[in-house]
């Protein structure tokens, strides 16, 4: 049985007023026709060129009209539905909620027996996998660290174990050519029985990065323009840093980063008008002392807050950035500190999408407890947003005349109704079980449950021969590109 509880927030959050949203979108528009963002790539030139974009064939930049972007992004679907392996599992986004997904892809692991700090494998992929379906705070699964024991197949591989170990909505962040992009098509092809199928609810999204400032990466867009022609939801994620590849002003950086992203949304439409496609603006600042890369700081929690109104103003989903901070250790101050502000903030803002359960260190360290931590923090978020109940039932009148000055509300029928719907968070309030008091720390209470989950929980499986069909794919792109 599926278990996603969507966060659907009443409590509403705006960051920018409608003049500094006018003002940013307005920049970003004399950006990309004044400016342009640069596409390495003579597929996309071609596009662009023939749809009356001003490109420069030398510097390989692209300037777009507002009028040519306008017409584009009125192409772009606002709701769409990501699919899981069954029904219960499907996404609908449609601005009414928001669904929380891991983050990805961390290239270290500390050992899921040893506590050692080791290389990501594919195994890890699918254990995590595993525990994600497990979570009612899980929506989609992102490959939470990268199958390195199987190189240049690996994304392939990490899809695959991600397919194999949860039946809910899987995005793949590393299948970044085209290559890789035609077989993780034909992989979703194989989850959903046919292409027509794929196109109706897809399975399987992709997630493409831009090169700040003002740039696109040749590979990746290409397997973008893949994505898009086949009908796979396929997203772009700018991640500005303030100071270094963006101006040192939030607001420098909304615009840069919107323009990257308008501009690849734009092409999506121009080459399959109608494509699904979202929205992503993850922010960060570098240190001016030792120009490190910080995340836990107030002015990525607002350009990612931002990001969603920048998005929903365009017409299209967002998928919003939250966990996953820079502390190197779960379980301590800082990262409880760091975790609540993107991932209250974006939920507030009504973010269709959000990434960035169970890593950390700057989501590129797995910890396997991490996971449960952040499921406890996405719960609270969740009673939080959600408001307070005035309905007839939620006032609870009836339950109050009969009890009246001076009584108690136990033996009431609306007590035992509602005291059983509120949700109490298990890490700090443990359930005592009889005769066996709970672990004092709480780390090691997390931990109990991760290895809970992964002892009991088992996904509903692919029929054998779907688990065949994908082997063959794998097998295939071993031998086209190496192993």
């Amino acid at each position: 049985m599926v278990d996603i509880k969507p966060i659907r927030p009443k409590l509403k959050l705006d960051v920018l007023d409608s003049d500094e949203l006018e003002s940013i979108q307005s920049a970003t528009l004399d950006l990309l026709e004044t400016v342009g963002v640069r596409f390495p790539s003579d597929e996309a030139l071609r596009i662009f060129a023939e749809h009356g974009a001003r490109v420069d064939e030398e510097s390989q930049i692209v300037r777009i009209h507002s009028d040519l972007v306008k017409k584009a992004l009125s192409h772009a679907p606002r709701s769409y539905k990501l699919a899981g392996r069954v029904k219960e599992a499907d996404l609908l986004l449609d601005g009414s909620r928001s669904y929380f997904g891991t983050d990805g892809v961390g290239v270290e692991t500390l050992d899921f027996i040893t506590g050692a700090s080791r290389s990501s494998t594919k195994e890890d992929v699918a254990k995590m996998a595993r525990v994600a379906d497990a979570l009612s705070s899980i929506g989609f699964y992102w490959p939470m660290v990268s199958a390195q024991d199987y190189g240049l197949t690996a994304p392939l591989h990490e899809i695959e174990a991600s397919f194999k170990n949860t039946v809910k909505h899987v995005q793949t962040v590393t299948s970044v050519n085209e290559t890789l992009a035609n077989y993780a098509i034909r992989m979703a092809e194989i989850i959903s029985g046919d292409r027509s199928r794929m196109r109706a609810a897809p399975p399987l999204s992709a997630l493409i990065c831009t090169i700040t400032p003002l740039g696109q990466d040749k590979e990746a867009i290409e397997a973008a323009l893949v994505y898009a022609k086949a009908g796979i939801p396929v997203g772009f994620m700018a991640m500005p840093t303030l100071g270094s590849t963006a101006p040192a002003t939030t607001g420098g950086a909304l615009v840069l980063g919107n323009a990257e992203l308008v501009s690849a949304i734009v092409l999506m439409q121009l080459v399959a008008p109608g494509a699904p496609v979202f929205y992503s603006l993850c922010a960060s600042v570098m240190d001016p002392q030792t120009a490190g890369y910080i995340v836990g700081i107030p002015e990525k929690y607002l350009c990612n807050t931002a990001g969603v109104q920048l998005a929903h103003d365009w017409g299209v989903p967002v998928l919003a950035g939250s966990f996953a901070m820079d502390a190197p250790e779960p379980a301590t101050w800082q990262l409880g500190r760091d975790s609540v502000y993107t991932s209250l903030m974006v939920a507030m803002a009504g973010a269709d999408l959000a990434e960035g359960l169970g890593m950390i260190k700057s989501s590129t360290l797995l910890v396997p407890e991490q996971i449960i931590f952040d499921d406890e923090i996405y719960h609270t978020h969740r009673a939080l947003v959600e408001g307070v109940d005035t309905s007839i039932d939620g006032l609870a009148m009836d339950a109050i005349k009969n009890v009246g000055p001076g009584g108690h509300f136990l033996a009431q029928k609306h007590t035992r109704k509602h005291l059983r719907k509120i949700w109490i968070p298990e890490l700090s309030h443990p359930r005592i079980s009889q005769g066996e008091a709970p672990s004092a720390d709480i780390r090691q209470r997390a931990r109990d449950k991760f290895d809970l989950i992964l002892k009991e929980h088992m996904p509903e499986p692919l029929e054998e021969s779907v688990q065949y069909e994908l082997q063959a794919i794998l097998d295939a792109a071993k031998n086209e590109i190496g192993g």
